[in-house]
């Protein structure tokens, strides 16, 4: 989805994502970023450094898919500006979260190999893992997605704004894409109108094929 403004020549283009899909899904989009000059990412983590280990790697190979964080890759020519919620904070509140809330986390990644793992759940991931959408209201009174989702989003329409403010006001046209799960798209989208763009063109990308038993097909 591409946003425009009368304000300036500087264009977003928004990549709601899904964590898990098809390999050409994300080359598909690889294509598209080539045409910005920078990709606005996401990114925590609550481990010591900088190092971001992937959570949907083993999964998606389980289901026959590609995982977004091995699978996209930002061609070379475009800036990466990560605009997330820093690490320094994010671990913080991370360790403030109740233990079980901790130890899932931590342990997330080997969950979701040993859930994929049977042939016979695999149809019930597909169905109300990736493509459920959650109710952001359900979602409030739970610590972690007050943290993953809520918290969050403030600081990626603040980063946002601040990356608008020091680069977007200018004559020469180019294109920012905004790389982030579709959880995150509302708040976003929200924080892109008040800077005062409205929405463009559309363009739509296929995910996935799951055909009636629930399974994924390859075309």
């Amino acid at each position: 989805m591409t946003w425009n403004s009368p304000e300036t020549r500087l264009k977003f283009v928004t990549f709601p994502m899904f964590h898990i899909g098809d390999p050409r899904y994300y080359e598909r989009l690889r294509a598209d970023l080539g045409r910005c000059r920078y990709a606005l990412l996401e990114g925590v983590s609550w481990r010591l450094g900088d190092e971001r280990r992937p959570f949907y790697d083993l999964a998606a190979r389980n289901l026959g898919l590609a995982a977004q964080e091995t699978s996209l890759k930002v061609p070379s020519q475009v800036t990466r500006i990560n605009i997330d919620m820093p690490r320094s904070e994010f671990r913080a509140r991370f360790f403030e979260l109740p233990l079980r809330y901790i130890l899932l986390f931590v342990c997330l990644r080997w969950l979701l190999w040993l859930m994929s793992l049977p042939p016979p759940f695999r149809r019930g991931i597909l169905r109300h893992g990736v493509l459920h959408r959650s109710r952001r209201s359900s979602m409030e009174d739970n610590a972690v997605m007050k943290l993953i989702v809520g918290g969050r989003d403030r600081r990626i329409v603040e980063n946002l704004q601040a990356f608008y403010r020091e680069r977007g006001l200018t004559d020469e046209p180019f294109y920012a894409g905004i790389v982030f799960g579709a959880g995150h798209m509302p708040a976003i989208a929200a924080g892109l109108r008040r800077l005062g763009f409205q929405v463009g063109t559309r363009r739509w990308a296929e995910v996935l094929r799951i055909d009636a038993r629930g399974e994924v097909v390859h075309a």
